[in-house]
């Protein structure tokens, strides 16, 4: 794709966007700058974000769900092959956008065309069969869940190329909605209890409309938000009425008085696993980016409070140490986040990622782009098989490998590539002449009129340079995240030191900048060990309908983790071979000293993150030394120079939190 394409395409998205903002009465305070303005992501970061573009996008079986789609004799509440198409043509579009990828485009732009070429009359674009649908039931029970990601592909779309095709389908598949469900219409009940009678009752069922029953309706009404997106794009206020009825309606639902809790929960007076009886992580974060889609169409401050108090909580209580969160798919009482086992669920890592975003760009607060930045250099990738690009549907920080990399399509490995597709979305923002770094990776911006590239290697190094690349000399104000996590970053511009670089907030240079200007920049990283917070034994118990869920029991053995800054490390034996036993019980058999300092060595194979280290340990009461990786790095399931495993094998065993001598 040449360069006069994409100048056609980031003023095309420049307009598209500004429209949407007309509509609403809360200014961003930070503005994403358009994907095709973000180039050349090298280093692990880079190299994983092209596997997810060149070989899982690629060579995903997308026409296999397309025709799922077209054929549309879908009757069963199953969810996972409806929901690829959406999640593909999103990922496909950016990634290709970002990329330059031509093939991929126009691959991307056939797939779209033939969706929307399915579009039956009525405005229906998803895989329900017609003879199931009716005027008293127009959708199956995961329709709302599987269209969300339709919704938001076919906007992302219009926004990115202009193509007018996708916003009047999407207009379409938005009207059908609204026919059938509103005011005097059908609604999002979650199972056969409606109001009063569902007050305060505990459901097992799976809805006519609304997803899974036990999620009390939030599989319904997350709709809230790509229809309030619509109204951004379009100002036609029906659309905006209807996201207002479906938040108005959540208590009713719900059973539990669920959305009007929230208040309670930013009082912090109220857990938010204590809205109702099982609060589904990802269903409520898709729900949650409605409520602050709404605010800022509004102004409703309200709406923000809650969502607000919701982040809070979870960011102090459910969420783990590499940035990751939920339990079983959903959030529990206290501080209770178990090692291993079904946790940390790729959906909800998506939908995390995707609010804090949004917090990000309507608050303007470093803290948020700080749960990113260990998010993104933790668990997305640590999540992303190193060889094909599948994403897990749960990355424990203490589990086994390579078997739950080789799975589905599902929900996650979807949800996988769709965050790793949005990943250069969340690096740079402007607004006005304010231009904000939120994070470090190797790259170059390629801006109307203003250009930089940042060079080094961070995370692995902790020194970076940004050289100013502009032809014509500019007026910005450059706003740098200083990280929370760092205790004594430096700053210079040409040379010359900056004062007053704290951490945890950005730190303004305002100048005419030149090209060839440098600011060199240092996030020193501290090595460490922490041992474990809030540490108990857990036994589990299950709902109905399967949903496991967790008691807890006092312990006096609490593990230790290695940090280097934002890096989480773990004990792979993918890298400790000289252990002579691969599936190692590392709780049982590893006992780490955590009065040494570890030592740096060469890693041992080049297309890891580093550094490594080297640490001595007991292993079955004899002294060792073994090595210590970058969490991220997981996604290598097997040794570059031995055989590997079959891939349904939990041959490789792995651990972040390991116990002490």
């Amino acid at each position: 794709m040449n360069m006069k394409i994409y100048a056609v395409l980031v003023l095309v998205c420049l307009m598209t966007k500004l429209n949407a903002r007309s509509h609403d009465k809360v200014v961003l305070l930070e503005n994403p700058v358009p994907v095709s303005s973000v180039k050349n992501i090298t280093g692990f970061y880079g190299g994983r974000m092209k596997l997810n573009r060149d070989i899982y996008l690629k060579n995903f079986p997308i026409n296999r769900y397309v025709d799922f789609i077209v054929e549309r004799q879908h009757i069963q509440w199953d969810w996972t092959k409806a929901e690829q198409h959406g999640k593909w043509i999103e990922s496909a579009y950016l990634s290709a956008i970002q990329g330059g990828d031509d093939e991929l485009l126009s691959k991307a732009h056939a797939v779209l065309k033939r969706i929307i070429d399915s579009q039956e009359d009525n405005g229906y674009l998803g895989a329900t069969a017609r003879s199931y649908r009716s005027g008293k039931r127009p959708v199956r029970g995961m329709d709302a869940y599987e269209l969300y990601f339709v919704f938001h592909a076919f906007m992302t779309v219009y926004e990115q190329t202009g193509d007018e095709e996708a916003l009047v389908a999407v207009e379409k598949l938005a009207d059908y909605f609204l026919k059938y469900f509103g005011p005097d219409k059908l609604e999002f009940w979650p199972s056969d209890l409606w109001a009063p009678e569902n007050k305060r009752k505990r459901v097992d069922a799976l809805s006519d409309f609304a997803g899974h029953g036990v999620h009390y309706s939030w599989e319904g009404t997350l709709l809230c938000d790509p229809v309030a997106r619509l109204y951004e794009l379009t100002g036609k206020k029906k659309y905006l009425d209807w996201s207002k009825w479906v938040v108005g309606n959540i208590d009713k639902w719900s059973g539990w008085d669920a959305f009007s809790r929230l208040d309670s929960v930013a009082d912090g007076t109220l857990g938010v696993d204590e809205l109702q009886p099982y609060v589904h992580s990802h269903t409520f974060q898709m729900n949650f980016m409605g409520f602050l889609r709404l605010y800022r169409i509004t102004g409703d401050k309200s709406l923000f409070r809650k969502v607000e108090g919701a982040w809070e909580d979870i960011h102090k209580r459910q969420m783990y140490i590499t940035g990751g969160v939920s339990v079983a798919e959903h959030y529990e009482h206290g501080y209770v986040k178990p090692v291993s086992g079904n946790v940390v669920e790729t959906c909800a890592t998506m939908s995390w990622m995707q609010l804090t975003q949004m917090l990000l760009e309507l608050t303007g607060e470093s803290k948020y782009a700080d749960a990113m930045e260990r998010l993104m250099m933790n668990h997305v990738f640590a999540a992303q098989d190193c060889e094909t690009g599948t994403c897990r549907y749960h990355t424990a920080p203490n589990g086994t490998k390579p078997a739950s990399y080789f799975h589905g399509p599902d929900c996650c490995t979807a949800s996988g590539h769709r965050i790793i597709s949005m990943l250069p979305t969340f690096m740079y923002a402007e607004r006005g002449k304010e231009f904000f770094v939120n994070q470090y990776l190797p790259s170059h911006y390629i801006g109307k009129d203003f250009a930089f590239q940042i060079s080094g290697n961070y995370p692995e190094a902790e020194n970076m340079e940004l050289t100013v690349l502009s032809e014509k000399a500019v007026d910005r104000v450059l706003n740098l995240r200083i990280p929370s996590w760092c205790k004594a970053p430096r700053v210079s511009v040409n040379g010359k030191n900056v004062i007053g670089v704290e951490p945890g907030t950005y730190l303004k240079i305002s100048r005419k900048w030149s090209k060839g200007d440098k600011v060199s920049i240092v996030f020193p990283m501290e090595e460490r060990w922490v041992m474990r917070e809030h540490h108990s034994k857990y036994t589990t118990y299950t709902l109905p309908r399967g949903e496991i869920m967790y008691k807890e029991e006092p312990t006096d053995r609490i593990p230790y983790a290695f940090l280097r800054g934002p890096m989480v490390y773990c004990l792979d034996m993918v890298w400790n071979k000289q252990l002579c036993n691969d599936d190692v019980d590392l709780a049982k058999d590893i006992r780490l000293n955590v009065s040494v300092k570890p030592s740096v060595v060469d890693k041992p194979y080049a297309n890891m993150v580093g550094p490594v280290y080297r640490t001595k340990a007991l292993y079955k009461g004899s002294e060792v030394e073994v090595l210590l990786t970058p969490f991220v790095d997981i996604g290598q399931w097997f040794r570059p120079s031995g055989q590997k495993p079959e891939k349904n094998a939990e041959m490789f065993t792995y651990g972040i939190w390991l116990y002490k001598e």
